[in-house]
């Protein structure tokens, strides 16, 4: 995960090692070589990511590139806060953790899956998804760009019944919870 970006930039190493400390075990390990399936775990992956958006922040700033303003959706939120100087690094990784277990522990109840839609508006994605039961619009990324989740069974015929209506693709999301 970056790897092709972070090789040879030695403050990545410093990075991975606080994450180390923070997370009591080797992400920088995990991040280059798997287990894939651990690394996809929400508790896994939501620091991953935080350190990577940190370590590719890090490489622009020491180019002398330095963000005016800073926006982030959903988990990149903490990268811009991270990369607004709000936080520290280890501060943000400690939230980020908790977000992540908070996230599994209430995924865990139900068997939950995420997917995109892509190119069918939203007002024809949310009319699909009032029709079925167990499966909600979440996240709205453009006009043309849904993500929906819920309940395995529900999303699956969602996102058949999106295709019918002229949905471009739905892409099912490698995320380990709703």
């Amino acid at each position: 995960m970056g790897r092709e970006f972070i090789d040879g930039y030695e403050e990545a190493k410093k990075i991975f090692q606080q994450a180390r400390k923070v997370l009591d075990f080797d992400l920088e390990e995990l991040c280059n070589h798997g287990p894939e399936e651990e690394l996809k775990k929400t508790t896994n992956a939501q620091p991953a990511l935080l350190t990577v958006n940190w370590i590719f922040t890090r490489i622009l700033r020491d180019a002398g590139i330095e963000p005016t303003v800073v926006a982030g959706h959903s988990l990149g939120e903490y990268s811009a806060v991270l990369c607004a100087k709000v936080v520290d690094y280890p501060a943000a990784l400690r939230l980020v953790r908790r977000r992540a277990q908070f996230m599994e522990e209430a995924s865990g109840a139900v068997d939950g899956v995420m997917a995109a839609v892509i190119g069918l508006p939203r007002e024809a994605v949310l009319s699909i998804c009032r029709r079925i039961k167990g499966v909600e619009a979440v996240n709205f990324n453009s006009p043309s760009q849904v993500v929906i989740a819920g309940e395995k069974k529900a999303v699956e015929i969602t996102s058949k019944r999106l295709e019918q209506e002229g949905a471009k693709k739905v892409i099912p999301l490698l995320v380990s919870g709703p």
